[in-house]
């Protein structure tokens, strides 16, 4: 299983750089372009809450994003250096019709087979996205 990781700095600069690398490990594995679009879509999510609730554009901390592409699975861990992201996570209210923001976490679990939450050791939010390659289409991948 091909594995990828990186690195970015929390400015909002990374966010494009973090697009073009996935883009580019989900063509170089042969991804098709609508799964392309959901994956990045999603990871763009996790990556711009990271950025802004995590790290809160510190640009002295950095995001961690380990991507994970085989037949079976496509997945990505995306890691901030923040705190109390869990407790935020868990406490948040779900958006209403007008509501501005709140809306990614619905929309990663929308997208993706599985959405989890996981505080790491140092107290930031690791967040594992994963779409079941094995299931035809978003309906059974949901299931």
């Amino acid at each position: 299983m091909p594995a990828y990781e990186f690195t970015y700095p929390s400015v909002a600069t990374s966010e494009e750089k973090m697009l073009d690398d996935v883009k580019m490990v989900l063509q170089e594995n042969g991804v098709d372009e609508y799964l392309q679009d959901s994956f990045m879509l999603v990871v763009s999510e996790a990556f711009t809450n990271a950025l802004v609730h995590g790290n809160e554009q510190n640009p002295q901390k950095t995001i961690k994003l380990v991507l994970n592409v085989n037949k079976e699975v496509l997945s990505a861990d995306i890691v901030d250096r923040g705190r109390g992201g869990l407790g935020k996570v868990k406490h948040r209210h779900p958006p209403t019709m007008f509501s501005e923001g709140g809306r990614g976490v619905d929309l990663m679990r929308y997208f993706a087979s599985t959405v989890r939450f996981t505080e790491t050791q140092y107290g930031g939010l690791k967040v594992s996205i994963c779409f079941d390659l094995t299931k035809k289409n978003k309906e059974e991948r949901l299931t």
